[in-house]
């Protein structure tokens, strides 16, 4: 089987995906550009899989890279990490559950209907959650993630991105690293 373009833009885009999620549980503004790259090459090949919503949510990441890097801003340390109460939790989750629903709605409605709707709409609304949190520095964004990648998991595998997949994997390790490492830097503070 030959290594196609596509296959090396995948291995790429998962690299530098492994790389944010890394550094943005070190806490450095670095990880938002690599995040901004791995986040363009996903929406072109998400896009060449008529995966809209996929290919929507990567250019989210894409522009929320950008805002992730000025919000953080020059001084890697200038935002502290912060919990959310029950109930901001609750509306988030609310949100979420909100979201995947009129996801599914619009692209039936507009697009073509695909075998897994459902899971891509899901995976879609939960990391639009997550990253803004993220980009707040809210403590449990990491469990946000970690909800939407365990879904991606398997979304991934389905659609034939195996790369993705293994990526899917790493973040729900990274989730849990990032977590437990903001959760004691809160602690320190």
């Amino acid at each position: 089987m030959a290594i196609t373009l596509y296959d090396v833009l995948e291995w790429t885009s998962v690299i530098l995906n492994i790389a944010f999620a890394y550094l943005l549980g070190r806490e450095k503004r670095i990880g938002w550009l690599t995040g901004f790259v791995a986040s363009a090459i996903g929406v072109y090949l998400y896009a060449r899989q008529l995966a809209w919503l996929m290919a929507a949510l990567n250019f989210f990441y894409a522009a929320m890279g950008v805002y992730g890097w000025f919000n953080w801003g020059r001084d890697e340390a200038a935002l502290p990490v912060v919990r959310m109460s029950w109930m901001r939790h609750a509306v988030w989750i609310a949100v979420t559950l909100a979201g995947s629903a009129v996801l599914v709605a619009l692209l039936r409605r507009f697009a073509a209907d695909n075998d897994h709707l459902l899971m891509e709409a899901f995976i879609t609304a939960s990391a639009l959650v997550a990253t803004w949190l993220m980009s707040r520095k809210i403590l449990e964004s990491w469990l946000y993630y970690l909800v939407g990648d365990a879904v991606g998991v398997v979304y991934n595998r389905l659609v034939g991105f195996n790369g993705y997949a293994v990526l899917m994997v790493v973040y729900i390790g990274l989730a849990v690293v990032g977590f437990v490492r903001w959760r004691r830097e809160m602690t320190r503070g």
